[in-house]
């Protein structure tokens, strides 16, 4: 960037299994820049509210948990109070958690600051359900993926099946389409692109096809900027 300019800040937000992470990850490779998995955040959260005997929902004792709660990210680690934890927050109980918690406002009102201020400084690649919208508005590139219903749960299956989660595909869908109806439904910070994304259907293409179109994406921004 010219005379000082900080490098831009990316978000790529997208329904379950449309190949955010993926995506994300290759682009920040690509780019050199640094990658932030913003559900991995909430998920170490989930996993400290489990931990510590609480359920998630609003109330009293988690707030005051939360008060004593930090969560970090460092080198594709994620941390939780410190340690290490980036292991044990994929696992079904705390991805159950985790869809509880984002809907409360304390909870957001805990990670979205930590979250703007790991981007403040540019040349990041922020990956969830509402960097574009809620976490970074002011993103100067912004990318929603997409994809079908089938696309989605093939993923998905494919990815519980590499971890050594073996399903039937008809769970995955059943699970995609709930998470589906509770990520566009809620009144906090619900999934939508932002107004001045560009939405990218990756039902047909490879993780390296979208990557390409991403990079043609940052192309013409960096044009603009020199």
């Amino acid at each position: 960037m010219r005379g000082g300019e900080r490098e831009p800040v990316i978000t790529i937000d997208g329904p379950a299994g449309a190949g955010k992470s993926t995506a994300a990850r290759l682009l920040a490779e690509r780019l050199g820049y640094r990658l932030l998995d913003t559900g991995a955040m909430y998920r170490a959260l989930a996993l400290g509210v489990l931990r510590a005997g609480l359920p998630p929902d609003d109330s009293p004792e988690l707030r005051r948990h939360l008060d004593d709660v930090e969560v970090a990210l460092g080198d594709d680690r994620v941390y939780l109070n410190g340690r290490d934890v980036t292991g044990e927050i994929r696992s079904p109980e705390v991805g159950e958690a985790t869809s509880r918690l984002t809907m409360l406002a304390p909870v957001r009102d805990k990670v979205t600051p930590l979250q703007r201020a790991l981007a403040a400084g540019g040349g990041v690649v922020l990956e969830g359900r509402d960097t574009g919208t809620v976490v970074c508005p002011g993103a100067e590139l912004k990318f929603f993926l997409d994809a079908s219903l089938e696309a989605r749960t093939r993923r998905r299956h494919e990815e519980l099946a590499g971890r050594g989660a073996v399903l039937p595909i008809e769970t995955v869908r059943e699970e995609i389409v709930r998470r589906d109806a509770q990520d566009r439904g809620r009144a906090l910070a619900p999934l939508r692109p932002a107004s001045d994304a560009i939405t990218i259907d990756t039902s047909g293409l490879t993780a390296a096809q979208v990557v390409e179109v991403m990079l043609r994406a940052v192309e013409r921004l960096c044009c603009t900027r020199s």
